[in-house]
């Protein structure tokens, strides 16, 4: 008897491998997709944080309605949108500030509410 792999034990351990390699690659892009949106999260949190910080401080004021823009050049493609309404609770609003990257279309954004006194 000859001594050896058959052609059959050779392909079938050549589409295990492919199986494999294609699994990996794809778990790969996988990672990085969600290394892109951990990032964007923690960004968009820390840059709403400041907004309403700014308001809380009276570094800024607010008025009801709507106000949106952008961060600048240090967070480009960052968008935030600012909402502020009224509350039944006199003396109180609501303010939601919506941060999203990505363009029109995108479905990264965080939004964020907090209730605060109005002056």
């Amino acid at each position: 008897m000859d001594r050896g792999f058959t052609l059959l034990e050779v392909l079938i351990a050549v589409v295990i491998l492919s199986i494999t390699f294609l699994w990996l690659l794809s778990a790969e892009s996988q990672g990085i997709d969600m290394a892109l949106r951990s990032r964007f999260l923690t960004t968009s949190t820390l840059l709403a944080q400041e907004r309403i910080s700014q308001v809380t401080s009276g570094a800024r004021s607010i008025s009801p309605g709507d106000n949106q823009g952008d961060f600048g050049d240090d967070h480009k493609g960052y968008t935030y949108q600012e909402t502020v309404e009224t509350t039944p609770l006199a003396g109180y609003l609501k303010y939601s500030v919506t941060v999203k990257w990505g363009g029109k279309g995108s479905t990264l954004e965080t939004k964020i509410i907090s209730f605060i006194q109005a002056k």
